[in-house]
């Protein structure tokens, strides 16, 4: 029987792979520039159900679930730029002091459930909510390209009023410009010895030009080549890590006989590959509660 939306219970890993979900989907053919199209939404719901069998959550609580995941990421965004507060990259999480959490929980109260935990989603959503359109990295036909010498000369006085000269027909033949100084006469012998000059920068200014041709050309072939690869990163499946941060996460906030704020202190522990080896490989409860306030205070000491 399908859940109602107010009975709807998310677990971490059902957010998780949500998350995948929608980024495989953060494609033109299923999401617009005000969200995902109805063929989209379609897509997600049967394969998120397909990914979580046990859950069979209707189009209805996915999209909210979705618009709740987007609020929580703008919250804490916004959050962490304020000031006096700090970020943690390795672990997705906001570093302030009490005083600075009061004021954060009262201006975005979305934050209070990061206070001292990591947001381990933020990466994927920033990805998704932020993404490479929006800021400028995959938008290569909006960059402006800089104008560039490629031949290595200054325009002098004189080639800027002989290029003045040379806006001529292309067509043209040289045999109406040899009826055209028969027609002036002695006055067209000036008008001549110019254009023998310029016969000389004619070929230099077509070269120019197909050059800038080909950079652009490359440089189109380099963004979509670009834009290309990103993608298919994103679709490739993360390898997952055995002594992983979520991991040690989900074993520290069972332990009770810890403080919120030893918990919070022993969060930066996971930063090393080592710590998170020694506390997840410690079955015993009490050593291992033992070995994290020891390690807690020696990085006070410190």
């Amino acid at each position: 029987m399908v859940r109602e939306t107010s009975r709807a219970s998310w677990s971490h890993s059902y957010e998780r792979g949500f998350a995948e979900i929608l980024v495989e989907h953060n494609v033109p053919v299923y999401r617009g520039q005000n969200g995902w199209v109805a063929e989209g939404w379609k897509s997600i719901v049967s394969k998120f159900n397909l990914k979580f069998p046990s859950a069979q959550f209707t189009k209805q609580q996915i999209q909210e679930k979705e618009k709740d995941m987007k609020a929580n990421y703008k919250a804490v965004r916004d959050a962490r730029k304020q000031s006096g507060t700090g970020w943690d990259d390795s672990l997705s999480m906001i570093i302030a002091e009490p005083i600075i959490w009061e004021k954060l929980k009262k201006d975005y109260p979305r934050v209070k459930r990061y206070e001292g935990k990591p947001f381990l989603l933020f990466p994927t959503l920033a990805s998704l909510y932020e993404g490479s359109i929006a800021t400028g990295d995959l938008n290569f036909l909006s960059i402006p390209i800089p104008s560039v010498d490629l031949t290595g000369e200054e325009a002098s006085p004189t080639n800027s009023s002989t290029n003045q000269l040379e806006t001529v027909n292309p067509l043209s033949s040289t045999h109406d410009v040899g009826q055209s100084s028969n027609m002036h006469g002695q006055e067209a012998q000036p008008t001549t010895s110019i254009s023998s000059g310029q016969k000389e920068d004619k070929p230099v200014r077509k070269r120019k030009q197909s050059q800038i041709a080909v950079v652009l050309n490359d440089y189109v072939d380099f963004k979509k080549h670009q834009s290309q690869k990103f993608m298919e990163e994103m679709k490739e499946p993360k390898q997952t890590d055995q002594f992983n941060i979520p991991s040690c996460v989900a074993a520290l906030e069972t332990m009770d006989d810890l403080s919120i704020a030893e918990k919070s202190k022993a969060l930066r522990l996971f930063k090393c590959q080592l710590n998170r080896e020694i506390f997840l490989n410690t079955k015993d409860p009490l050593l291992r509660t033992f070995w994290l306030k020891e390690e807690i205070s020696d990085m006070e000491k410190a």
